[in-house]
């Protein structure tokens, strides 16, 4: 009996969101992914492709991902080839309200995360501090934060830095739509797998999520968080929101996003009135 090989593909972006990238590259100043994202249904499975401007960046996505080998907080490897990754689609449901169970099923995440090979190191030996003072002075520079500010988040920064800090893997954007909640194990899956980086500052992934949905359930996330196998940021963590802010901020300038570039996120470090402090 011959073979038989059906397979369709569909981008996850529509035309006139392409088209409008394609030209913004071509003209304009703002930073932007160049990655495609694709569907593709063979034989009935459906995968997900994703085709990158760089075999390094595929190569590290594929070595990361193998770090966790068969977790279900990830769409199973397929393949690398060259500069593209081909990963499972997974089959869940998307995250529309949050709640106790949903905050406890991302914490489980996180902590698969973070207990794998995390490493404590004196924070002089990082790159982060110089990080967070050249993103800090980039953001004085461009007017989002005044001279009175930058000197104030400058001292904060002194006072908050911790001797040493884990370094480790982290989820990086855990914005809700990049999760599902798997239909086969009931675990949160995260589905950005670009997303799962090495070499991290332990805890970038939750201030971010902070920002975006996480803050009226932080004591909720931590106290589910915490447990031996995982690294305790939490005692630094402030410092920690600082470093991620001040690059995200940056960020959202030179992406030209501009409803993240917020300087009032900075307020409750300098101890603004009606502010709670870090």
């Amino acid at each position: 009996m011959p073979f038989e090989f059906q397979a369709r593909q569909k981008s996850h972006y529509p035309f006139k969101k392409r088209l409008r990238y394609y030209l913004s590259r071509l003209a304009g100043t703002r930073l932007q992914k160049s990655q495609k994202l694709l569907f593709v249904t063979m034989n009935g499975r459906r995968f997900k492709r994703l085709v990158l401007r760089d075999s390094h960046l595929a190569a590290e996505i594929e070595r990361n991902l193998e770090h966790f080998g068969s977790s279900e907080h990830f769409p199973p490897m397929i393949t690398r080839y060259e500069h593209e990754i081909w990963v499972e689609y997974v089959a869940g449901s998307a995250i529309r309200e949050v709640d106790a169970d949903i905050v406890a099923k991302v914490a489980d995440l996180y902590a698969a995360i973070y207990a794998r090979r995390p490493r404590r190191v004196a924070v002089a030996e990082t790159p982060f501090p110089d990080r967070l003072q050249r993103d800090l002075r980039f953001l004085n520079q461009m007017g989002v934060l005044t001279d009175d500010a930058y000197r104030d988040l400058e001292a904060f920064a002194a006072r908050s830095m911790p001797p040493e800090v884990w370094i480790g893997f982290d989820y990086t954007d855990p914005v809700l739509k990049n999760f599902v909640i798997a239909r086969e194990s009931g675990r949160a899956c995260a589905v950005d797998v670009e997303s799962l980086l090495d070499g991290q500052l332990i805890g970038t992934g939750v201030a971010k999520a902070c920002v975006r949905w996480l803050e009226p359930f932080r004591e909720v996330f931590f106290d589910h968080l915490i447990r031996p196998e995982v690294p305790d940021f939490h005692t630094y963590f402030p410092y920690v929101e600082l470093c991620f802010l001040a690059t995200w901020t940056k960020m959202g300038f030179l992406e030209q996003k501009w409803k993240y570039v917020d300087s009032g996120h900075f307020d409750r470090f300098r101890g603004a009135p009606g502010s709670s402090d870090p």
